[in-house]
This record gives C-alpha cells, sequence and structure tokens, in this order.
C-alpha cells in the first residue's frame, strides 16, 4: 500500500502500548504526531533510529510534536527495548498490522516486518508530510528540521 496522500485524513489507530495501555491517534488531537514505523524491537538500525528520536524528544516537545513509534514487537518486547534505549515515547503495538497497512509500511500482513516509514500528521488532523525512510540514523533530525 503507498504512504498517505498529503493533505488526506490519516487512519484513525488505537494499539496497545509498551505498558500494555491503549493509545489512540484521538489522543493527540490539535497536536503535530510523527508516526514512526520501524521493523522490530532491537534491531540495529532500529535502535540507531530510536535513539535519534530520543536524543531529540526536547525538540521535538518544543515543537509541539508527538512522537509515536510502532511496530509489530510485542508490548513487553517493546518495553524492555525501550527501557534499555532511554525512549520516553510511546511505543506501540500494531497487533493486526491494519495500521501499517493503513500508513504504507506494508504490503500485507504477512510481511515478516514493517518497512521504515513515519508520516507527519499536523495539528489540523491532516497528513502534512510522508517519509520513505532510506537513513534511519539520520531521519530524526531530517523529520525535526520538517516541523513548524
Amino acid at each position: 500500500m503507498a504512504l498517505p496522500e498529503i493533505g488526506a485524513t490519516p487512519h484513525a489507530f488505537t494499539l496497545p502500548n509498551q505498558d500494555g495501555n491503549e493509545v489512540s491517534l484521538a489522543d493527540y488531537a490539535g497536536r503535530q504526531v510523527l508516526v514512526w514505523f520501524f521493523p522490530r524491537a532491537y534491531g540495529r538500525n532500529c535502535t540507531l533510529e530510536a535513539g535519534g528520536f530520543r536524543d531529540r524528544a526536547p525538540d521535538y516537545a518544543d515543537k509541539d510534536t508527538v512522537l509515536l513509534g510502532i511496530t509489530w514487537s510485542a508490548p513487553e518486547e517493546l518495553k524492555s527495548w525501550g527501557h534499555e534505549v532511554g525512549l520516553t515515547t510511546e511505543l506501540l503495538y500494531d497487533v493486526d498490522r491494519s495500521v501499517a497497512l493503513a500508513y504504507g509500511a506494508a504490503e500485507s500482513a504477512d510481511q515478516e516486518r514493517p518497512k521504515r516509514v513515519s508520516v507527519l500528521i499536523g495539528a489540523d488532523g491532516k497528513v502534512a508530510k510522508a517519509y520513505q525512510v532510506d537513513d534511519a540514523e539520520g531521519h530524526p533530525a531530517a523529520a525535526l528540521a520538517d516541523l513548524v
């Protein structure tokens, strides 16, 4: 499936986080949200990307932007990995892979892992930018530079 189009209304979702609590996109209405899909917890490039988001979390907060990481790793694995990496952002478990499919991070629910993509949702609730991520380590800085 293709990445969401700029100006489109993003797919609404509610997913369990690393603590087993439900998190909805609607929880952050009126704020910018960067939804970042990553292949798996503990992956080398996933850890580099997550570290970049961790290091820039205050800068994202200064731009009133919420970071939501999504993958297919189970909540207990996300919690352990997030603690190890020092993340303070939400890590969400796409249980049935429907969110990855809707956001273009997967072509099929049968894929082994989601692709590395991100979608920036503006405070107006519309897709502001979509990223096919080739540079996991550099992506957090590049996405930050796009914020208003």
